[in-house]
């Protein structure tokens, strides 16, 4: 009796570090998403308002959700140390902070677009942030397919070590 409860653990214990793996996964596809749709926001109020970039930023803060209004949060409230720091400095500091900055490549088009805001003309800054939007959508699919994937492998394989594990021990 107590064989069989100590393998049944095994594969529950298994089962919840492949779910967790998983979870982390798909909180970091959320957090790109997130910044997809603050890109898109972006976008269109440097078009359409051309307002400054604290104004941009409230106006965002209040508007996205998740990690990137986490993200606008952060720069907003850091804007004071303007004179400070560059605003390149700022950005890549509340980049930082960020979850979606533990994915390098959706690191690397952020910190590019963080040097292109506020330092040129509009229509750079407008095709920095497209780039930088498609660059975050194109790594959102890839990694979307490789969490489904990437999903039912681990499950598959924590459960079946946990299985064999457990016949070893038995």
């Amino acid at each position: 009796m107590r064989r069989a409860l100590g393998f049944a653990l095994l594969l529950l214990s298994a089962a919840l570090w492949a779910s967790e793996r998983i979870q982390d996964r798909a909180a970091q596809n959320e957090a790109l998403r997130s910044f997809c749709g603050l890109l898109g926001q972006l976008y269109g109020l440097l078009e359409t308002e051309g307002a400054p970039m604290p104004e941009l930023l409230q106006t965002l803060t209040e508007r996205a959700d998740g990690a990137a209004r986490d993200f606008a949060a952060a720069l907003s409230a850091s804007l004071p140390a303007l004179g400070e720091q560059s605003f390149e400095a700022l950005y890549r500091a509340a980049l930082a902070q960020n979850p979606v900055a533990r994915d390098k490549d959706a690191r690397r088009a952020l910190e590019a677009l963080g040097a292109v805001l506020g330092r040129y003309e509009l229509k750079t800054q407008l095709d920095a942030v497209s780039g930088c939007l498609a660059a975050l959508r194109r790594e959102l699919d890839k990694r979307e397919g490789e969490t489904r994937d990437a999903g039912r492998l681990t499950l598959g394989l924590s459960l079946s070590g946990a299985a064999l594990l457990g016949i070893i021990l038995l």
